[in-house]
């Protein structure tokens, strides 16, 4: 597919394309991002901006979508697009065009002309200014037409229009979990969404792990699983401090046995934080993993209602930010492993993992 967004200069064309390109990118197939002026620089300045230089840089950016396009590669470009005839060219030409008109009133324009680009035209200090000395066309057909007139334009509502009018469905909601992340553990840098559209798709990411798992449950026709459960629970061992042991210690203390861990399932979510992964065993004074043997599936599950009994019942205000978080990254890896937990024990406690978090969460939307 290939989607161009024609606009006026000051029109927002760009600054709409970027908060698209954003949501595109989170698909599975690949999208390139093109922006008339970039493409220019790109490319030299050769051309100038006389109605014939604009006509044939305009058909440079049609032949390089229609390349793209027989690559099987995804193209969204930010174009002015004066030419009837080039928007006839893209329709015979790419195997699916469409085209996204942003719509605003000449006076818009010159409120939002940070270049001053319409003053200097309309003083005579410039020329070859579309929209002053040469005539804009609307395009004829356009798939999509935005309006995008107000003073304090909501973004993510156009974009979130432009996906639902273009039949455009992206697959990948939620990042986090795309990949195994107990094999490529992620950086959590930052997220490609915020506000009520990143809950809104790491809400259907949870919903959607339930739903598998509790299927995968119900499916089991044997539920005795005493022997998954044979751990022991002596949690220190001369000087090697066992994590199993010491989450199944907790998941059954009473608060003062809580409070008098704290200390050391804190430093627990430090290392935790640092490798993303969680190990059989630490040494006993600095809790530094003294081996690099991984836990089992099961323990993401029993570290999250851990971190989720301390929540609900010793942490500060200030502490539950700290907690939500590792039980956010938890989850995250259970979730993406989710083809993997089978047996009984690991289907219950990760169910009883992502319910929990998920009751946390209302607490906050």
């Amino acid at each position: 597919m290939v989607i161009w967004l024609i606009g006026m200069s000051a029109s927002g064309k760009t600054t709409i394309g970027r908060f698209l390109y954003q949501r595109l990118s989170d698909d599975s197939k690949p999208w390139v991002f093109i922006d008339g002026d970039t493409f220019r620089n790109i490319l030299g300045e050769d051309l100038g901006h006389t109605i014939e230089d604009r006509e044939r840089n305009a058909y440079r950016i049609s032949r390089l979508c229609e390349f793209l396009d027989s690559q099987g590669i995804n193209v969204l470009a930010c174009v002015l697009s004066l030419f009837h005839q080039n928007q006839e060219y893209n329709r015979k030409h790419i195997s699916e065009y469409r085209e996204v008109f942003i719509d605003v009133e000449f006076s818009k324009l010159k409120e939002r002309d940070n270049k001053e680009l319409y003053e200097k035209a309309l003083k005579g200090e410039v020329t070859n200014v579309v929209g002053v000395d040469i005539e804009f066309k609307r395009p004829l057909s356009p798939d999509v037409i935005i309006n995008n007139n107000s003073d304090d334009p909501d973004f993510d509502e156009i974009t979130t229009k432009i996906l639902e009018e273009l039949s455009i469905n992206i697959k990948n909601k939620y990042s986090y979990t795309k990949f195994n992340l107990l094999n490529k553990p992620h950086k959590y840098q930052y997220s490609k969404f915020e506000g009520e559209l990143f809950f809104s798709k790491f809400l259907k990411d949870r919903k959607d792990s339930l739903k598998i798992l509790t299927n995968n449950l119900d499916k089991l026709t044997y539920l005795c699983d005493e022997k998954e459960l044979n751990y022991d629970l002596n949690f220190l061992k001369g000087k090697e401090f066992r994590l199993v042991g010491f989450l199944l210690f907790l998941m059954k203390a009473p608060k003062e046995e809580l409070y008098i861990n704290k200390d050391i399932l804190n430093i627990l979510i430090k290392r935790f934080e640092v490798s993303k992964k969680l190990f059989e065993s630490y040494d006993d004074i600095e809790y530094r993993k003294n081996s690099n043997i991984t836990c089992d599936n099961v323990v993401y599950a029993w570290f999250s209602n851990v971190l989720q009994n301390y929540y609900h019942n010793i942490c500060t205000k200030q502490e539950r930010l700290i907690y939500l978080n590792a039980i956010l990254k938890a989850n995250d890896i259970l979730s993406s492993i989710r083809s993997q937990i089978i047996t009984p024990v690991e289907l219950r406690e990760t169910i009883k993992a992502l319910n929990g978090e998920l009751v946390i969460i209302e607490e906050y939307l």
